[in-house]
């Protein structure tokens, strides 16, 4: 059996005018994940991420609390949706729906909602360059690739939406479940799934889905269904429960 870890990256840059970029908590999760793994001798084969920053970063922390790194092998198609543009259409296309009370995560919790609602509805067309089923479709890929190579244990870092999208696909769940996992998985949490390596070779992909970055690697997910794949442990954030620092687990 193999197993792939998919984690997402650690606390970005809530608020900020770019958000793309770890906060300081951020750095700490992630480099008190790859101690965490270190100390339970959790070694890997590979690490693969999306190539947005805060991937990147994290990639990198993980690998500064680990002490040693691999090469990281990153891919576009796992990066985010941009939630930007999903909040700027449901603004723009449902005033009235907007909720603005001051408190401004409670308020994206809100809106982020409706707008996945919405996009998975096709009442938001596209997040400004992906639709809800060309994200989907991205992002199997970008799963295919990252379990088709035959390693033992797989690190895979990337972000809410990619990690609900791959467990959603093994747990045969449907769109509004995907959106409320969307929504819960926490900064820096391990999801953990154990598969037959015998059954991941990928399909060669020969035209790109809509949305799909020049450049990236070629081929389509494995079966992805529940019999394949176990899922053996959620949202794990073990490494971060600490007396001294309580406040380590986060959402955004």
């Amino acid at each position: 059996m193999a197993e792939i870890i998919l984690i997402r990256h650690g606390q970005a840059s809530f608020g900020a005018d770019n958000y793309d970029r770890l906060s300081t908590l951020g750095r700490q999760q992630s480099i008190l994940l790859g101690q965490h793994l270190k100390d339970h001798e959790q070694t890997f084969d590979r690490l693969i991420c999306g190539t947005m920053v805060r991937h990147t970063e994290t990639a990198d922390g993980i690998f500064q609390g680990f002490g040693q790194a691999v090469p990281i092998e990153s891919t576009a198609l796992l990066n985010e949706y941009r939630f930007q543009g999903l909040l700027g259409q449901l603004k723009a296309q449902y005033p009235a729906r907007w909720v603005d009370t001051g408190d401004a995560r409670r308020d994206y919790y809100h809106n982020m909602k409706l707008a996945l609602t919405y996009w998975m509805q096709g009442a938001i067309q596209t997040d400004g360059e992906d639709n809800w089923r060309s994200f989907r479709q991205r992002v199997r890929e970008g799963f295919g690739f990252a379990c088709g190579q035959g390693a033992r244990r797989i690190l895979l870092v990337s972000s809410g939406g990619p990690i609900a999208v791959i467990l959603a696909s093994v747990l045969g769940l449907d769109d509004k479940r995907l959106r409320n996992l969307i929504l819960q998985v926490k900064n820096t949490s391990t999801s953990r799934l154990l598969y037959s390596r015998g059954d991941s070779e990928p399909v060669t992909r020969t035209h790109p889905s809509p949305g799909t970055p020049p450049g990236t690697p070629p081929g389509t997910p494995p079966d992805v269904s529940p019999d394949r794949f176990t899922l053996d442990g959620f949202n794990d954030v073990g490494h971060l429960l600490s007396v001294e620092q309580p406040h380590n687990v986060t959402f955004a």
